[in-house]
């Protein structure tokens, strides 16, 4: 797949990592009731995850959200160890 394209697959959305992709916290308002936003962009896509409107929920959010930062370093992990082993092969 080329870097930085989405591709609609009939089940949801992949998104290619590429060069140049950032990935920013945005507040949505000034007060306690506007969630902020994690944003992923990169041209020409922006993925944002926004929190639940029903603020009871948020703590739900919040655990998955930690879920996510757990798993995206195990696969940054991964990743990097896979990569050292295939540049160890090659030298």
């Amino acid at each position: 797949m080329k870097q930085d394209t989405a591709v609609m697959d009939g089940l949801g959305v992949r998104w290619a990592v590429g060069p140049g992709i950032e990935v920013t916290v945005e507040e949505t308002g000034p007060g306690q009731s506007s969630p902020p936003v994690l944003v992923l962009a990169g041209a020409p896509f922006v993925l944002t995850l926004v929190p639940p409107q029903d603020q009871e929920t948020w703590p739900a959010c919040a655990a998955f959200l930690r879920q996510l930062r757990d798993h995206a370093e195990e696969l940054a992990a991964l990743l990097e160890a896979r990569a050292g082993r295939r540049d160890g092969a090659q030298g």
